[in-house]
């Protein structure tokens, strides 16, 4: 009789297990396709052509060299952001460490300024509640890459391929 209860337990348990992580795969597929669709969606609509692009948990970052254009889609959490936004209308740009407590960080983000409405602008690399401890100093690199790769294409003129070899 025992027997029979630990192994209806245990087989309930186990059912309940696999439930969570087939729902867990649904969600993370349908947040991915959700990207996928954004994606597309912008791509024809601004015609861009896409030469770097990057996909971190959730959010997705893509430089167009050719018509200069930053593309930002942001699905990770309750607000979702997709912007297409020309660099010349990128004003300053920074590298945001929001930290709580002494030592612990909790965000990293890229914030640039949007000349023309003189709007904050800010892309998520690092967020301590989404992203593992362990991505933070690979998520911190991705930051100060992108930030240097727009802050080059962002000026007036071509940008040589010995200049963006050295990134």
């Amino acid at each position: 009789m025992i027997t029979y209860l630990i192994g209806s337990l245990l087989i309930i348990m186990l059912s309940i297990i696999v439930i969570k992580k087939m729902a867990k795969e649904r969600r993370h597929k349908r947040e991915h396709s959700d990207i996928v669709k954004a994606y597309d969606r912008l791509t024809k609509e601004f015609k861009l052509a896409v030469e770097y692009s990057e996909s971190i948990n959730g959010r997705y970052i893509a430089l167009d060299r050719r018509n200069k254009k930053l593309l930002i889609i942001d699905h990770c959490g309750d607000q979702k952001e997709e912007l297409c936004v020309p660099l010349s209308e990128i004003g300053d740009s920074k590298i945001i460490r929001e930290t709580d407590g002494p030592q612990l960080i909790k965000k990293i983000l890229f914030e640039f300024r949007n000349k023309r409405n003189n709007q904050p602008v800010r892309f998520c690399f690092y967020n301590g509640n989404v992203d593992l401890p362990g991505e933070l100093p690979s998520l911190s690199r991705k930051a100060i890459y992108w930030k240097t790769k727009v802050d080059i294409h962002r000026r007036a003129g071509s940008v040589g391929l010995d200049a963006e070899y050295v990134l």
